[in-house]
């Protein structure tokens, strides 16, 4: 590309690695961000370790579009406590919608915390979409949702905390040796 220096001579220029030719369309946007709360998410630590009194977590999910249409049938999510991230994020199911999908991280860690075993709630989208008109207008898209969780007893809790194969005492004789 050539432009002009402060002499009028004109000089070639090299493009810096993040420049554009052209402007990012929608998708390629949409993509970008559903990749940074990717990014968010795998940050975020298990729920083993979030959350180690907690021994199940399920989560049926219904969207709906403006609140009457349901988006397909509803899913059930089962979580593996061991590799299941403790950021409860899940995307928007329009193609339209920018910024947008349902966290319920919040929803999850108050249930925790009051040992609640179940909590149905409805959260709207706060991402944003552009109509064929150019106008942008807030997504109508909301998840219902029903949350079950089983907590451990309060003593398996506490034992997990503890090592494995603590120690043993070297004052304290075996018992299978003074049997023998």
């Amino acid at each position: 590309m050539k432009t002009l220096n402060d002499e009028g001579a004109g000089t070639t220029s090299g493009r810096g690695p993040n420049s554009r030719t052209r402007p990012l369309t929608k998708s390629e946007l949409r993509k970008e961000n559903r990749q940074k709360t990717f990014a968010r998410v795998e940050k975020s630590v298990t729920l083993a370790v979030q959350y180690p009194q907690l021994k199940t977590l399920a989560v049926d999910l219904l969207f709906c579009d403006q609140d009457i249409v349901p988006r397909g049938h509803g899913l059930r999510y089962r979580a593996n406590l061991e590799t299941a991230k403790s950021l409860l994020h899940f995307n928007c199911p329009s193609g339209m919608c920018k910024d947008g999908g349902f966290d319920l991280s919040n929803n999850l860690s108050s249930a925790v915390t009051e040992r609640q075993k179940f909590v149905e709630g409805k959260v709207r989208c706060p991402g944003f979409r552009d109509q064929e008109d150019g106008k942008t207008i807030p997504c109508e898209s909301f998840l219902h949702f029903k949350i079950n969780l089983t907590f451990k007893s309060k003593a398996a809790a506490t034992r997990r905390i503890q090592p494995a194969n603590p120690a043993r005492s070297l004052d304290t004789p075996d018992s299978n040796s003074e049997t023998q």
